[in-house]
């Protein structure tokens, strides 16, 4: 299989050319800067410069993880935040089907409102709460006009990040290990898989020709303080050092959902089995940590006591 893989620098890129790399699968990393690990690279100057490269390359799979992700540059800047999550992926996936490549897009749980107690279906209303999940939303319904037999993963996901800095996993481990004080939101619920999850559901999806919107989450959702102590429990770390904390009482973030749980029926209908809970993925994830760390030359002296 010969895979593209849009943001290959970036926190899922970068797990997604340790992963399909260890399947023996043909990866091509595209970044801003070159990407470490793959087993080709192509550095663009710009987003702008993707449809240019995808037009002239000959490949099964795009899976496009290019985002501006974080909730709050999306809030500074939503022009930005509309051209690489909404108007540039239509593009890519476009140029994507015109060459005969599959185009994987993925989304985000946050194109709901989180105000349901229920699981959100792919068939319930999206009422996005932040320009980050207007400009997701967007970029789902340009992929799919696009290109209708493309793929979109709504997805909420944790892993190891190459720096050691980059997401929830890495922050909690960083407070227990360094003996910090940290709080966990527990009015704040997801469904979050991990990366190697996400990376088993995107191949499995794609093999079984899965086109449309699929959520591709974890089995359950949790809360971030129970995220918290589970991650404590799977790391065998001090959980008194993760208090209870509240999304609705802390300042200056955009503006969440808070019950982000995410139905998996549907994706699980097309795989033919479950798909895993967190804890599982947390179990994963560390028994995997030394592999993806010294894949990223990035080894810790911490790592051993974790």
């Amino acid at each position: 299989m010969k895979v593209v893989v849009l943001g290959a620098t970036g926190f899922l890129g970068s797990y997604l050319g340790f992963d399909l790399g260890r399947r023996g699968w043909d990866v091509t990393g595209v970044s801003r800067t070159p990407p470490i690990g793959f087993t080709d690279s192509h550095v663009v100057g710009s987003a702008g410069d993707i449809e240019d490269f995808l037009g002239a390359t000959s490949c099964d799979l795009v899976i496009n993880a290019v985002a501006i992700a974080s909730h709050e540059k999306c809030e500074q800047d939503p022009t930005a935040a509309h051209e690489i999550n909404a108007t540039l992926p239509g593009a890519w996936a476009r140029t994507a089907g015109s060459t005969g490549a599959r185009f994987v897009h993925i989304s985000t749980d946050a194109v709901f409102d989180g105000t349901s107690s229920l699981l959100y279906t792919e068939a319930d209303d999206t009422r996005p709460q932040s320009v980050y999940g207007q400009s997701k939303l967007a970029g789902e319904e340009s992929v799919m006009e696009a290109n209708p037999q493309a793929l979109v993963l709504r997805a909420n996901f944790f892993g190891w990040s190459k720096d050691s800095s980059r997401g929830i996993l890495d922050f909690f481990v960083n407070a227990m290990t360094q003996g910090e004080k940290v709080s966990g939101f527990s009015d704040y619920e997801v469904s979050s898989l991990y990366m190697a999850d996400l990376s088993d559901v995107l191949v499995d999806a794609v093999q079984a020709k899965g086109q449309g919107v699929y959520h591709a989450v974890a089995a359950k959702p949790l809360s971030k303080y129970d995220f918290g102590l589970a991650i404590a429990e799977a790391g065998d770390l001090d959980a008194s050092f993760i208090q209870p904390g509240l999304l609705s009482g802390t300042s200056g973030l955009a503006a969440r959902g808070h019950h982000l749980g995410l139905s998996v029926a549907k994706m699980e209908a097309l795989l033919g089995r479950p798909l895993p809970s967190t804890q599982q993925g947390l179990a994963r994830a560390f028994s995997e940590r030394r592999a993806v760390m010294d894949y990223f030359g990035e080894t810790r002296d911490n790592e051993e006591q974790v």
